[in-house]
């Protein structure tokens, strides 16, 4: 790894990889214990503090986090009192520990795109918390954006959209019934999201989240809702892009496999992007209410191949993706950077926390 700009400030040395400032690197000038760590890390909580809120992500690499109960002290040590424990994402996550789960449990040829966490709800998560308890041999990835540079660099027309109507989403999810934890479109099922199949707990959540409720079938269920696309950060003031039409939109798995192909190069990649195209075409032709995960403008208006294509440019020109290497710890300002994931092969597991 590369870095450049190094900083030492007593027995932590800070620096950057390569040109980015994405993220700023926190690395032992000599070897400490994990005790010793989390001390410095609370005795020098508002510099740390300050370093997230500028550079959007800090990377603490080299430092005694061997377990995932390590993990979980580093968790507590940031003061935070509301780590998450209430997961309303898309993806199947597993509980590990209280307050730290799996990532995601979903095939390692299965990209994630850009987005920031639970964008979708009125109260997102502040800040996310990975850890690399085992890193793959080749991928796995988990690459950052600047949401605020995204902002910045998003055509004005699309922006202009955003910002007159927000955004709609619906999403469709299998219920109780279905012996399938997740599907390619849908991910995990409802009773898994709201962690209840009890229907006034449901409904309370639904309600709590400005969530409109439709049954059909069996036990399946639709969700939909408004949202606004972008986000004032609550300290900093700044303004990102702060919504999951490029996780969510039909044609942005298209855009994102193409281009892993093109970084990867690799016959699986080739494969996914090829059949998730086919697989597409056959949707488009279907349409819009064939689709079970589908974003819109918040007027109903479709956003198009062409406007996501130029949502998916804008993130891959200010993506920075820095191989992981086990024991890493990533912390990221939710309202700042959004992150995702590249398919892998071989063991991998990376965990995370958060603070709402």
């Amino acid at each position: 790894m590369s870095q450049t700009n190094t900083v030492t400030k007593e027995w932590i040395r800070k620096s950057f990889v390569g040109k980015t400032k994405l993220p700023i690197v926190y690395e032992p000038a000599e070897e400490r214990t994990l005790v010793e760590f989390t001390k410095w890390f609370q005795n020098h909580e508002k510099e740390w503090r300050n370093d997230l809120k500028t550079y959007g992500a800090i990377l603490f690499r080299g430092f005694p986090v061997h377990e995932a109960s390590d993990f979980q002290t580093v968790l507590f040590a940031t003061n935070e009192t509301q780590l998450g424990e209430f997961y309303l994402g898309t993806s199947p996550r597993d509980e590990v520990l209280k307050h730290v789960f799996t990532a995601s449990e979903l095939p390692s040829h299965y990209p994630i795109m850009q987005h920031a966490e639970m964008s979708f709800l009125d109260n997102p998560p502040k800040f996310l918390f990975f850890y690399a308890e085992k890193a793959s041999a080749y991928g796995g990835e988990t690459p950052l954006t600047d949401l605020r540079l995204v902002y910045q660099n998003i055509d004005p027309q699309i922006k202009e959209k955003i910002e007159r109507y927000g955004i709609r989403y619906r999403r469709r999810y299998d219920g109780p019934s279905s012996q399938k934890r997740f599907s390619v479109w849908k991910t995990k099922r409802w009773d898994e999201m709201f962690g209840t199949t009890n229907l006034d707990e449901v409904n309370q959540i639904a309600k709590e989240n400005r969530f409109q409720l439709d049954w059909y079938g069996e036990d399946s269920l639709t969700i939909t809702n408004h949202q606004s696309g972008f986000r004032t950060h609550p300290i900093a003031d700044t303004i990102a892009w702060h919504n999951h039409s490029q996780t969510f939109h039909y044609q942005a798995g298209v855009s994102e496999t193409w281009k892993i192909y093109k970084k990867q190069k690799t016959l699986r990649s080739f494969g996914v992007a090829f059949l998730l195209t086919i697989i597409t075409i056959f949707k488009r032709l279907l349409g819009p209410n064939s689709h079970d995960v589908h974003v819109t403008y918040g007027n109903g208006e479709e956003i198009s191949p062409k406007e996501m294509k130029s949502i998916s440019n804008v993130f891959w020109k200010h993506m920075v993706a820095i191989p992981w290497q086990t024991g890493d710890v990533l912390f990221i300002d939710n309202f700042s950077v959004s992150h995702g994931r590249l398919p892998y092969t071989g063991p991998r597991r990376i965990l995370v926390g958060w603070a709402d």
